[in-house]
């Protein structure tokens, strides 16, 4: 008789593991093919670059400048929250809206785009520029930062929020027409305040000078040079940063120009024993030609311009 050998039988037990764990596998697959890639978001720090951002989070540049709608690649600003999206360089999902509602008071959010201005901002969403920089502490109008997030009031236009200028316990009702309808230079009152204060000027006539001057505009340029709110010639700009006040100062900012002009006038006061007349006309044609040749004519029309300007508007 031959002999012959039976061969066990293999377990179902570990086929039926085998096919337990296959089935799972193909599942986690499927989730990893039809879920999203991964979002977040980043806050960018100093030194920092898109492309390495990008490649930190496993992006491409282009996704990244199109997730946040940056113009300029090579231009990001530290502190701006950037949103991230998934691998691969496709958004998976698309980035929030400028403008979302917010979570109480019936406000809106806006993140300053590059170009933008306050005013135009304000005009968008139907609210005041004062009303815009009150809500979010901006204390000069004229520079804002893009990648900010502004917390939008409620565009009610009924609702007038307190002047500057009756915050710093100035009346404004006596202001020239087109400064009382000028939201972005009654802001420069507590300006005013501020420097005239601290150099021991009469605000008023700190305030009616600079208004001949330029009008609070303190874009304008004269053609002999002459910048800013207080139209100072750069050989002027050169003696108070230098000499006055040891500290350089751009007069291109409203804050440092109206601090130039308060200090040159109490130096032109401080050289004149207080007198008023001869330290405008010093302001306008010179000091050394003041002494030297006595005040011109045109130099006398532009005190009593001041001085006009000062009791009827400004005292």
């Amino acid at each position: 008789m031959r002999a012959t050998t039976t061969r066990p039988r293999a377990s179902a037990a570990p086929r039926r593991a085998q096919r337990r764990a296959a089935t799972v596998l193909a599942g986690l697959l499927a989730l990893a093919v039809a879920a999203p890639a991964s979002v977040g978001s980043y806050t960018i720090r100093p030194g920092d670059t898109l492309g390495a951002i990008a490649r930190q989070h496993g992006t491409t540049i282009s996704a990244l400048a199109a997730a946040n709608g940056i113009t300029d690649v090579n231009r990001i600003i530290a502190g701006r929250t950037l949103q991230l999206p998934g691998a691969g360089g496709a958004p998976a999902v698309p980035p929030p809206p400028a403008a979302a509602p917010a979570p109480a008071g019936g406000g809106q959010t806006y993140v300053i785009a590059a170009g933008d201005t306050l005013s135009g901002i304000a005009r968008r969403f139907a609210v005041t520029v004062r009303a815009l920089a009150d809500a979010n502490g901006i204390t000069d109008v004229n520079r804002i930062r893009a990648g900010v997030r502004l917390t939008i009031p409620g565009s009610d236009l009924t609702t007038t929020p307190t002047p500057p200028a009756a915050r710093a316990g100035v009346d404004a009702s006596r202001f020239p027409e087109r400064l009382r309808t000028s939201p972005e230079r009654l802001a420069l009152v507590p300006h005013f305040q501020r420097w005239a204060g601290e150099y021991g000027v009469p605000v008023d006539l700190l305030m009616a000078m600079t208004w001949l001057e330029s009008g609070w505009q303190n874009q304008v340029v004269s053609h002999v040079g002459a910048q800013g709110i207080g139209q100072l010639m750069p050989a002027t700009v050169d003696f108070v940063s230098d000499v006055l006040l040891r500290t350089r100062l751009d007069p291109a900012v409203p804050d440092q120009n109206i601090r130039m002009s308060a200090r040159y006038l109490a130096w032109l006061l401080e050289r004149t024993g207080g007198d008023e007349r001869l330290a405008l006309a010093g302001y306008y044609q010179g000091l050394a030609s003041v002494r030297a040749r006595g005040v011109f004519a045109v130099s006398e029309a532009y005190v009593a311009n001041v001085q006009t300007l000062r009791a009827r508007h400004f005292a």
